[in-house]
């Protein structure tokens, strides 16, 4: 009978240090010291990435381990824009239904688009290349629960807007498996940006509470 695999206490314990670290800062920024002082922002991004960049040299992972990298830019691409169109048509439905959609004029959206771009990869990258590899190291026997583990992490940080905990879940889940399948970090930031973008202009603010998270949740008000 096969012996099971044993997991030495460093190989555990730094993946679940990275984890915390990360989480740690992200719900400090959240509910405590967002707008405390000048550059709050910039100081939480730079955390941010430093905890990441220390976390991939322990690991020796380099950048197209990451998803930086243009090999599979064609197929991520195809399956991210799958992905975007499928959901974008759920989206427009549901605004038509609703009476909520409320785009703005053409002359806008590349500004707005490149924003929200930014920010998606921001966030892709923290998901993914964060939270995804370290799961996989915790779990490298259990082909779901890294994705399911992560994903549940990132829709924890959205408390306490429930539309926002829910549709990020899903939608984490969905970018560890094209991650997965296609790893190319740059295509899922395109994607989160765009599906941010159509989510904001399709539905309503009584539904996303103006994807306010952590004090700014509780403190927002809809609009007529």
């Amino acid at each position: 009978m096969q012996r099971p695999a044993v997991i030495r206490a460093p190989a555990v314990l730094w993946p679940l240090f990275e984890i915390a670290a990360m989480s740690a800062l992200l719900i400090s920024y959240i509910w405590g010291w967002e707008g405390a002082f000048e550059r709050d922002f910039t100081v939480c991004v730079i955390l941010y990435f430093g905890i990441g960049l220390a976390s991939h040299l322990r690991a020796g992972e380099r950048p197209a381990d990451l998803g930086i990298r243009i090999d599979t830019l064609v197929p991520g691409a195809r399956d991210a824009l799958v992905a975007t169109m499928a959901i974008g048509l759920l989206l427009a439905g549901a605004g038509a239904l609703l009476g909520s959609l409320n785009f703005p004029p053409l002359a806008l959206w590349p500004r707005a688009l490149r924003d929200g771009i930014v920010w998606g990869f921001m966030q892709q990258y923290g998901l993914l290349c964060v939270y995804y590899r370290r799961f996989c190291e915790l779990l490298p026997r259990h082909r779901g629960a890294p994705l399911l583990a992560a994903s549940g992490v990132f829709a924890l940080l959205h408390l306490p807007n429930p539309f926002l905990t829910l549709a990020t879940f899903g939608a984490g889940a969905l970018s560890c498996w094209l991650y997965r399948r296609t790893p190319n970090l740059l295509v899922l930031g395109v994607m989160h940006g765009v599906v941010s973008f159509l989510i904001v202009h399709s539905l309503p603010d009584t539904i996303t509470m103006g994807m306010r998270v952590g004090p700014g949740f509780l403190h927002f008000v809809p609009g007529p």
